[in-house]
């Protein structure tokens, strides 16, 4: 099980940071950690989605792995997006714009590696960082509440903050890249796996924010 997110980091070494490593890889758009400022440059643009770039920015399965299968993709505004978000985070989610979320697994497994793809867009970050940590802890509350309390996990990801954890069967990542907060559940819970499928989220989505087609 552990095997199929780590043999998919075969192809992504050139676009992920190495573990241990605090520097992302170049984003389009994005200012880099050292660059010098120029008189009169741009302020880097804050990560925000609207509802369209929110789907756009979920993984597809070849960017995961390719012998991976998903559903489609979908979204949710409004009441029914808040009503979910709240029920998930433990917060008011004030700000939401957006829910999206999709799922993958390995094909022709029935123990395979499954993956739960979720993303939150805010309207500011202080919204997004609220919620990211109301998310974060009821996974660990959710965790206990079944017999197998979750020890933090320390992984290399580009994502601005992320909170991970995992118990003996699976792991939540919990990160927030500007507005966007993102949440991984997956039944892997192998360092490895885990940066992989985290870092290809956090790319996805700062490319759709650059205004840059992710690829499909």
């Amino acid at each position: 099980m552990a095997a199929a997110l780590v043999l998919a980091l075969t192809g992504c070494e050139e676009s992920l940071p190495a573990a241990g490593s605090d520097k992302g890889p170049a984003v389009p758009g994005e200012a880099q950690p050292g660059a010098e400022e120029q008189p009169g440059a741009e302020e880097p643009k804050v990560v925000w989605l609207d509802p369209t770039g929110l789907m756009n920015a979920l993984p597809v399965e070849s960017g995961v792995g390719d012998w991976f299968v998903g559903g489609d993709p979908f979204m949710a505004q409004g009441a029914e997006a808040v009503e979910h978000c709240a029920k998930e985070t433990g917060v008011a989610c004030t700000g939401l714009v957006a829910v999206g979320g999709k799922d993958m697994e390995t094909a022709g497994s029935s123990d395979g590696t499954r993956v739960e793809f979720r993303l939150y867009s805010f309207g500011t970050e202080e919204q997004a960082r609220a919620a990211m940590k109301g998310l974060a802890a009821e996974a660990r509350k959710s965790s206990a509440e079944y017999g197998e309390p979750s020890k933090p996990v320390t992984l290399a990801t580009v994502a601005d903050e992320t909170d991970a954890s995992a118990d003996d069967a699976t792991a939540d990542v919990v990160m927030r890249i500007g507005t966007v907060v993102s949440h991984i559940d997956v039944n892997d819970t192998e360092t490895a796996g885990l940066e992989h499928v985290s870092n290809v989220q956090v790319e996805r989505v700062r490319i759709v924010a650059a205004g840059k087609n992710p690829g499909y």
